[in-house]
């Protein structure tokens, strides 16, 4: 092949490759989905609180009606491109006065509750602009604004509410010292308060877990459908930036979902737009 000939290949090749950076970052930015206006879901009044402890009340979500809200897989981490795809999510909404409390169900052939070596567990999250309730410059991370992060994990659903560990899970050491009598190496699991982390980040790689945690979730696997429940007071009570709801205003949150069975983790996921919540 002619230097010539080589120099031009390279150069379509390097082109190649910045179309598809700046293709990728440029969907990222402005959004996963589409243009136009977000997908509005409404959280209505209704007297009736669930008490996670004892399940997540699928009778009280039948009668919400649901938003449908479109995914697709993440454009920022390879494996590029999209690797299959999701059927929407369901998104409902309600409060009491007291408490809000978010519901997110999808399709999943398989049941994926483990964390290890090579498993990887099902999850999904819900993300919220931390800043006067508008919709960030961008659907990764916030990008530059700050955005508040409610991720929960179908492992750590076991593990708290029902204080099981599923087998074949990531061993843990948990014995003392010989000789000791308490344990001076902390090696244990580290001790849970919700099945949900509640995150604040500006960016990729910026996600830090909050010092008060005031989230709870509950997840339910059935007929190849997961629901999960999320429950918050609507007022934050701390000093900690906080997703905030107020009736008779309009915030946004946007969806991320986990497929553990495809190896999903991490920043392999599928994501949505930013969808309109609007609190009566």
């Amino acid at each position: 092949m002619r230097p010539k000939t080589v120099v031009i290949v390279s150069i379509t090749l390097v082109l190649s490759f910045l179309v598809l950076v700046t293709y990728g970052f440029i969907r990222s930015v402005e959004g996963p989905v589409g243009v136009g206006e977000p997908e509005v879901t409404e959280a209505p009044f209704v007297d009736r609180d669930i008490d996670l402890s004892t399940g997540i009340s699928l009778e009280v979500w039948d009668t919400q009606p649901p938003t449908e809200v479109e995914l697709v897989y993440q454009l920022t981490v390879i494996p590029w491109p999209a690797k299959g795809s999701l059927p929407p999510i369901a998104v409902k909404a309600f409060h009491n006065g007291k408490d809000i409390y978010l519901y997110v169900s999808w399709d999943d052939e398989t049941e994926d509750i483990l964390s290890g070596t090579n498993t990887f567990s099902d999850a999904c999250a819900i993300m919220f602009p931390l800043k006067n309730r508008t919709k960030p410059s961008s659907i990764i991370m916030g990008f530059k604004d700050m955005v508040g992060i409610w991720h929960w994990k179908a492992d750590l659903d076991g593990q708290f509410w029902s204080n099981e560990v599923p087998e074949g899970s990531t061993p843990y050491a948990d014995y003392h010292y010989p000789f000791e009598e308490e344990e001076v190496l902390v090696v244990t699991r580290p001790a849970l308060n919700s099945a949900v982390r509640d995150l604040v980040a500006t960016g990729i790689g910026t996600s830090v877990v909050k010092e008060n945690q005031t989230v709870q979730g509950r997840g339910l696997y059935d007929n190849g459908r997961w629901h999960v429940v999320f429950k918050r007071r609507l007022d934050s009570a701390h000093s900690e930036p906080d997703a905030t709801f107020v009736s008779g205003e309009i915030s946004y949150f946007a969806f991320a979902v986990w497929n553990g069975a495809k190896g999903d983790r991490g920043g392999r996921k599928y994501i949505s737009d930013w969808v309109k919540l609007e609190v009566k």
